[in-house]
């Protein structure tokens, strides 16, 4: 899955589709070639759509896309000094577009792209403003009467070099993304069809259409994405309020945590078209990458609630970057947050969250729940909020530290080297995290007892009550015994025999295919960072009966439990993060 997934391009292509999305938006060859200042011209171009961040920087400047002119394609229309084309009819004439090329090490051309500007004068604010009050379907033919002629000089020159339209990458940010919208809708019957199979990727349009050829990507509560329906605004106050009606050919639960949404009341005038503080929402092409280069990526879909940092760095050490809810449309399923290559603060809140701090010194915390943890490089630092005393901790002796509270909810956390608890009197105690238990400047706190295997085939038995069972990679056999264990089989196919105690069975990621005896209905099944979820979290959706067993699949991956039918589980026997 993904996010950003497109067409059949898998989890690497789709990623690809959006970095070259964003070098497009963000690339300003002819600039640079005259200044030779390469990093400050596209930090001034990417500041425009939100944070300076050093993954988009870097991806932009190797892009290798390059500007085309007119006399290249052949086109006689109205072009300016920086290659620039504009509009071709009346109405249309302030519309802009730019046509870049990427060619291979012997100068061959492989790909095209074609990329639309958003709002740049009052003409554009013009013809955003009549679609407010025209009927469905005005802006339909956008790019049909701005760029007939050139996209007609387009789809030529890349016949005349051997390419077709799946070497097309079409792109726009705002009015633009209108524009990527109408060309995709306009495709089949304009220009010889020929862009009919071109891949479309808009940004903060305003208008997305159903049209499956275009993914839509955009912020929830940016006042411009998805304000109008079908080229159509739903209604005046939809329009100028929140406007968060799910679409389907766009992302719709992508939250962009900037100062006004941590700070500005929860309220329909907040999320206005006409208020300016609003639109710091619109665009945003830092974030977005980060989610595309997220090690969580793989995990998400179309609709996944993501919450991405966009804090400016004074406000990072005071502001928790969470999921407020401060928005019309309810957020279901696990939370994906994901911070800045600096120092950022992370919360998750009561449900199934995944936590990524990506560079600097970052601190965590969770309300419960099921959740990952990843620290990244730098000095990070978990918030647990409780006594220890309440918590069982883990070490599984390959770098991962295991948290499970009263409750029964587990966080695995990786490269966080620092644990905050509540001790008596609301008191603070930092621990360092170590090999050997949880250091303080006093003593030390020996993890709960576990049963550890290796690279290899184990075979683990449960020595104590509450013991926590890591078989690691290979195929494992895991006894369980009259006490209530935590079983984490790892990878490879594993055999697990559970015990008489309330047990807990944790799978994650690519666990393999897994069998099961002695489940009995106190047990519970977690599955965390597995494959093939959606946000509804039903475990109907991936249980069937085989014979007198049940098999519980993720993608490639599977749990059978020995003579359990599926009419014996319920709710309380899954968790599926």
């Amino acid at each position: 899955m993904g996010v950003f997934d497109y067409k059949s391009f898998g989890l690497a292509g789709s990623k690809d589709v959006i970095f070259d999305s964003l070098a497009l938006i963000g690339s300003v060859p002819s600039v640079v070639r005259a200044t030779g200042d390469v990093l400050g011209d596209l930090t001034n171009k990417i500041t425009a759509y939100g944070p300076t961040d050093s993954l988009i920087l870097e991806k932009m400047v190797h892009s290798e896309w390059q500007l085309l002119t007119a006399s290249t394609l052949g086109y006689d229309g109205v072009v300016d000094a920086k290659g620039t084309f504009f509009g071709e009819s009346v109405g249309y004439t302030t519309a802009e577009s730019q046509i870049f090329g990427k060619y291979d090490a012997n100068g061959k051309l492989n790909e095209l792209g074609v990329v639309f500007n958003g709002t740049n004068d009052g003409g554009d604010w013009a013809y955003n403003l009549s679609l407010l009050t025209s009927p469905a379907g005005t802006a339909t033919n956008y790019v049909g009467e701005a760029f007939d002629g050139l996209l007609g000089d387009v789809a030529r020159y890349a016949q005349a070099n051997g390419l077709s339209a799946a070497d097309v990458l079409v792109t726009g940010l705002s009015l633009g993304g209108l524009a990527v919208n109408s060309m995709a809708d306009l495709s089949a019957d304009y220009w010889s069809g020929f862009f009919k199979d071109a891949n479309y990727v808009a940004f903060a349009s305003p208008a997305p259409s159903p049209n499956d050829k275009v993914l839509n990507v955009g912020y929830e509560q940016d006042p411009v994405f998805r304000v109008l329906d079908s080229y159509a605004p739903r209604n005046l106050q939809e329009t100028l309020g929140v406007h968060d009606a799910p679409q389907e050919s766009a992302t719709n639960n992508i939250v962009n945590f900037n100062e006004v949404y941590a700070l500005g009341s929860v309220s329909e005038a907040m999320f206005s078209i006409i208020n300016p503080l609003a639109w710091e929402s619109h665009g945003g092409g830092g974030g977005f990458a980060r989610i595309a280069d997220s090690a969580f990526y793989d995990l998400t879909s179309k609709d996944s609630t993501i919450v991405v940092s966009n804090l400016l760095e004074a406000t990072r050490g005071s502001l928790w970057v969470q999921d407020l809810g401060n928005y019309a449309e309810p957020h279901v399923g696990s939370t994906f947050i994901i911070g800045t290559d600096t120092s950022d603060s992370l919360q998750g809140g009561i449900g199934n969250d995944y936590l990524e701090g990506r560079d600097g010194n970052d601190n965590f915390r969770d309300a419960g729940g099921y959740n990952v943890i990843l620290g990244g490089s730098g000095n990070n630092t978990l918030y647990v909020q409780e006594s220890t005393n309440n918590l069982s901790i883990a070490n599984d002796g390959a770098g991962i530290l295991y948290i499970k509270d009263a409750y029964g909810g587990i966080t695995t956390t990786k490269d966080v080297g620092a644990l905050v608890s509540k001790e008596s009197g609301s008191l603070d105690v930092m621990h360092s995290v170590t090999d050997q238990g949880l250091l303080t400047e006093n003593s030390l706190t020996d993890y709960a007892a576990s049963v550890k295997g290796g690279a290899g085939g184990d075979i683990l038995i449960a020595q104590t009550d509450g013991d926590w069972m890591f078989g690691q990679n290979g195929d494992d056999v895991l006894f369980g015994s009259q006490g209530s264990e935590v079983f984490v089989g790892g990878e490879g196919n594993d055999v697990t025999v559970a015990g008489s105690g309330n047990d807990t069975l944790l799978f994650s990621g690519d666990f393999g295919r897994d069998t099961v005896f002695g489940f009995q209905s106190s047990d519970k099944l977690v599955f965390v960072g597995v494959g093939d979820v959606d946000e509804k979290y039903n475990y109907i959706d991936h249980a069937q009966t085989a014979g007198f067993n049940t098999v519980v699949t993720f993608g490639d991956n599977a749990v059978t439990l020995v003579g359990v039918g599926l009419g014996n589980l319920s709710l309380d026997n899954f968790a599926i993060a």
